[in-house]
C-alpha cells in the first residue's frame, strides 16, 4: 500500500460486460489460444509464419481490434469475408464494430450470420446477447444468454457468473422495460457541485433521500452504497463480478432493482444497479449515476456552469465520433503527435491519466529513473501502486490540444481485457473541467466546448 496520497478512479461495469476476450475454436490452436491470454505480439508473430488465409485475415482482424485499430480490423474482417464468405470469427469481428458504433441491427445481422455458421460457439451468443439488450429485445436476450451459459458450461466462470446475473435481472424486470424514462420535453438543467476533482448531484431513491451521487461518464452503470440498499429494503436480485481499475481489477457485487430514481425532473424506472462497500468512496458519496442511465437523452456535462443538461436533439455543430463499450465512450486521441490511442472521457476520474504501454511508447516504464511516484489510485478493484509520472504530454483530438507538463501512467490492462480492446487513457477531470462535455450515446458522438 503506497503512503501517498490517494487518488480515486471510479470505473464501474454492468452486469452484462464480457471481462475478457476469448476463442473456444482450436484452428489453428495456436494462435487461438495465444490470443486467449492476451499474448498479442505473440499471436501476430506467428500468423507472420503462416500463409494468407481467410482464418489468418480474421486473426489480424482481431488483433487489430485488441489494439485499438479499428479501421484496420474492419479492412481484415472484410478481406477474410472477401476469401472465405463462411469464415464465422469475420461476421462476428464485424458485428463487435458494428455494436462499438451503436449501429444495433448491423451487428445484430452479423453476429446472427456468425452463429449460423459456427452455432457451438458460445461468445457468439454472448455478444448477441447484449446486442439485444441495446435494443431492449428481452426475450431474444435471455435466448441467447441462456445458449451462452449452456455453451460455456465450467470454461469461464466469471462471464458465466454476469450471464447468470443478467438472466435473473431480466427476470426481475418482468418483461418491462430496463431504465425507462418518464421527463418532460426539455428537462431543467440539473445542478452539480464540484469537489475533489469530481462532481456531485443530489437525487431521490424510490421517493426517499435526497442522496449525494457522483456524476460519472466513466461508469457503465449506477450503483449505490450497501449502507443505502439497506436502509431502504431493497432486496437482492442477483450477485455478479465488477470490473475496473486497481488490485486485482474486480470485485463481487449485488445486483439490485430499483423502482425509480429521480433525478430533477428526470424520473428512471425499473433501473438495475450494482452497489459498493468500499469505505473511502462510501465517505464521500451514497451512489454513483452513470450517465449512460439517462441515455435518452443528449447529455452535456456543463463545466464552466456547473450543471447538468438534458436534451432530445443535439445542437447544430461539429462533433468527434467515438466507440461505445459496455456503456463507455472511447475517444481517438493523438499523443505528442506521434502516437494514437482511444481514451475513456470520464468525469469520474480526478486526473487524467495513461495506460502503461502508452507511457512505455513515450520512452517511460517502471525502469525509467524518477519516474515512480509515491501515490495510489483507488478503483472498484483495489489499489494501484504502480504510478509512473510521464512527463511533458500533449493530446489532441479533432481541433482540440492540451499539453500537460507531466501525466500519471497506471496499469489499464483489465479495463482493456474487459471490454475487449485497449484502452490508452482516461481523460479526467484536468481535461475535461474545462469544457462542455456532450455525450449522445444514440449516435456514438460528443463534442468539447469552452
Amino acid at each position: 500500500m503506497s503512503s501517498g496520497p490517494l487518488l480515486i478512479l471510479m470505473a464501474l461495469t454492468s452486469f452484462l460486460v464480457l471481462p475478457r476476450p476469448g476463442f473456444q475454436t482450436s484452428k489453428p490452436a495456436s494462435v487461438a489460444e495465444l490470443l486467449l491470454n492476451d499474448e498479442i505480439d505473440k499471436a501476430e508473430a506467428l500468423l507472420d509464419q503462416q500463409p494468407a488465409s481467410a482464418a489468418a485475415a480474421a486473426f489480424r482482424g482481431e488483433i487489430a481490434y485488441r489494439r485499438g485499430d479499428f479501421s484496420d480490423a474492419d479492412r481484415l474482417y472484410r478481406e477474410a469475408i472477401h476469401l472465405d464468405e463462411k469464415t464465422a470469427r469475420a461476421h462476428f469481428g464485424l458485428g463487435k464494430l458494428a455494436l462499438a458504433r451503436l449501429k444495433n441491427k448491423e451487428a445484430t445481422a452479423s453476429f446472427k450470420r456468425a452463429i449460423e455458421l459456427d452455432p457451438t460457439e458460445a461468445l457468439y451468443h454472448l455478444y448477441a446477447g447484449e446486442a439485444y439488450g441495446v435494443q431492449k429485445r428481452y426475450s431474444d436476450q435471455k435466448a441467447e444468454l441462456a445458449q451462452y451459459i449452456k455453451l460455456a458450461g465450467s470454461s469461464e466462470p466469471d462471464r458465466v457468473a454476469e450471464a447468470k446475473a443478467g438472466l435473473d435481472m431480466l427476470s426481475a424486470l418482468e418483461g418491462k422495460e430496463a431504465g425507462a424514462t418518464d421527463a418532460p420535453e426539455q428537462p431543467a438543467p440539473i445542478p452539480f457541485r464540484a469537489m475533489l476533482n469530481l462532481i456531485f448531484t443530489s437525487l431521490t431513491i424510490n421517493g426517499q433521500g435526497p442522496y449525494n451521487f457522483v456524476i460519472d461518464t466513466g461508469a457503465t452503470q449506477t450503483v449505490i452504497s450497501e449502507r443505502v440498499a439497506t436502509s431502504q429494503g431493497i432486496k437482492s436480485v442477483a450477485t455478479t463480478i465488477m470490473h475496473g481499475v486497481g488490485g486485482a481489477g474486480k470485485v463481487e457485487s449485488k445486483m439490485y432493482k430499483v423502482d425509480e430514481l429521480a433525478i430533477g425532473d428526470v424520473k428512471v424506472k425499473n433501473l438495475p444497479v450494482g452497489t459498493f462497500t468500499d469505505p473511502l468512496v462510501t465517505q464521500i458519496a451514497d451512489g454513483i449515476i452513470g450517465t449512460a442511465t439517462l441515455s435518452d437523452f443528449i447529455v452535456t456535462i456543463n463545466y464552466p456552469e456547473r450543471q447538468m443538461e438534458l436534451a432530445r436533439k443535439l445542437p447544430a455543430g461539429e462533433s468527434l465520433p467515438v466507440w461505445y463499450f459496455s456503456n463507455l465512450l472511447l475517444l481517438p486521441v493523438e499523443v505528442n503527435g506521434k502516437f494514437k490511442g482511444n481514451f475513456v472521457i470520464d468525469t469520474g476520474a480526478v486526473t487524467t491519466v495513461l495506460s502503461h504501454s502508452m507511457a512505455a511508447k513515450l520512452g517511460v516504464t517502471e525502469e525509467t529513473p524518477d519516474a515512480k511516484v509515491d501515490v495510489g489510485i483507488a478503483g472498484v478493484g483495489g489499489t494501484e501502486n504502480v504510478v509512473l509520472r510521464v512527463p511533458e504530454v500533449s493530446l489532441k483530438t479533432g481541433d482540440i490540444s492540451e499539453i500537460f507538463p507531466q501525466v500519471v501512467s497506471i496499469d489499464l490492462k483489465n479495463i482493456s481485457r474487459m471490454i475487449g480492446t485497449e484502452i490508452s487513457g482516461v481523460l479526467g477531470y484536468d481535461f475535461l473541467s474545462k469544457y462542455k462535455v456532450t455525450l449522445d450515446y444514440n449516435a456514438a458522438e460528443i463534442r468539447l466546448l469552452k
